[in-house]
């Protein structure tokens, strides 16, 4: 067989119009009408290619077109604390234990006395009688009768009963009265005039008098027309004539009213038998505070020094059997010391209350001195030999001038 010559054999194509299509070989161009559809499609890809690059991320698309609904917490409103209801008041027998017959009470303030008794399961004493123009208040040996100095009618004593009754009325000018210091019912008083210059002093059984009734047991007169009393008892009777100079005359007399003996300083105490507890002032030097220097006059008139209670004390009390004398000192940092010195030797014994007090009296068994404190008003019931303490709140700060249990 001949040969084929290759370059012979190929035919050309004609070639297509102008306008036409370039030619495509069959199965691997796509027809021209499809090209602008491509570009169309192609160029919308780019462009979202472009837009994705330059817009937000996924998560931020995300973020941006989802609406999520926050439910935010209430604000909480004003917190109320509901406190615990205080404790209720204790009752005088928690307060006080001893006092387990109850309290006599009188206080004092600008519109007058008032009198109560505090019984062991009361939170408050009841108050049954009130004075006006009231000035000082003392009960009798057993705490059943009470005394109120008064202003009324230029001065006048009203006894009565320590849990309310009939009153007896003493009005006559009087200085001041005193109770016996064992006897219940005896009752001494002084009485003056501006038209004489005499005092009479006056004694009487109260148990034995009613309303306005003056039947007197025993009566003197003195030299001087302002004698206040200032103790009585089987053994005499002691004065002040503060119509006198420098603070006034103390005067001791017998139970007659004679035999006056005159004494040195200011009078503080006297025992049942007898004894005074008196005391002289002593200037601190290179300064204008006076301290009280006490000392003793015995029945028999003997003048007895004591050792060691020199000590700046404002306040002093004499226990009924004559044994110790007790100092009470106010301190500079508002504490009260209470010093308690025997008579014979020189034993003592020292505790104090934490505030500013003054002494109201001494107990009937002299076992406790009772004290009112001056910014809490507190009663103070203070053993002073163990130094144990009951404190009893007093209502609207009254001045506490008198207390028996």
């Amino acid at each position: 067989m001949e040969a084929r010559d290759s370059r012979s054999k190929i035919r050309p194509l004609p070639i297509d119009d102008i306008d036409g299509d370039a030619p495509r070989e069959r199965g691997t161009e796509l027809p021209r009408r499809l090209l602008p559809l491509i570009g169309i499609v192609v160029g919308a890809l780019a462009f979202g290619v472009i837009a994705r690059g330059l817009g937000p991320t996924g998560s931020e698309v995300s973020s941006a077109t989802t609406t999520t609904a926050v439910t935010l917490a209430a604000e909480p409103g004003p917190t109320t604390t509901t406190e615990p209801p205080p404790p209720p008041p204790d009752p005088l027998l928690r307060l006080f234990p001893p006092a387990s017959d109850g309290l006599h009470l009188v206080t004092l303030s600008s519109t007058g006395a008032l009198v109560g008794t505090w019984l062991p399961s009361d939170i408050a004493p009841d108050f049954n009688v009130s004075f006006t123009q009231a000035e000082s208040a003392d009960y009798n040996a057993d705490g059943s009768l009470v005394a109120v100095t008064t202003r009324v009618r230029g001065g006048s004593m009203v006894i009565d009963a320590a849990e309310g009754g009939s009153p007896i009325y003493l009005q006559e000018n009087i200085a001041g009265g005193l109770w016996h210091p064992t006897e219940p019912a005896l009752f001494a008083w002084t009485v003056y005039g501006d038209d004489t210059e005499v005092t009479h002093l006056r004694m009487a059984d109260v148990s034995a008098l009613s309303g306005d009734s003056r039947d007197v047991l025993f009566e003197t007169t003195l030299q001087g027309r302002q004698h206040h009393l200032l103790a009585w008892g089987d053994w005499g009777f002691v004065t002040l004539d503060s119509a006198r100079p420098f603070g006034g005359l103390v005067t001791l007399f017998d139970a007659d009213g004679l035999d006056p003996l005159q004494l040195d300083g200011v009078f503080l105490d006297a025992t049942p038998d007898g004894t005074l507890l008196m005391a002289r002032a002593l200037v601190v030097e290179h300064t204008e505070d006076a301290w009280l220097i006490p000392y003793l006059i015995q029945p028999d008139r003997v003048e007895t020094e004591l050792i060691g209670l020199d000590i700046g004390a404002a306040d002093f009390r004499i226990t009924a059997d004559g044994d110790w004398v007790i100092a009470v000192t106010q301190q500079a940092d508002g504490h009260t010391s209470i010093l308690a010195r025997t008579v014979r030797s020189r034993s003592t014994r020292l505790t104090s209350v934490d505030e500013p007090a003054r002494i109201v009296g001494l107990s009937p068994d002299d076992r406790y001195l009772i004290l009112q404190e001056s910014e809490s008003s507190d009663l103070v019931f203070k053993d002073w030999n163990t130094g144990a303490e009951f404190h009893v709140p007093i209502a609207e700060s009254r001045a506490v001038a008198a207390v028996r249990f």
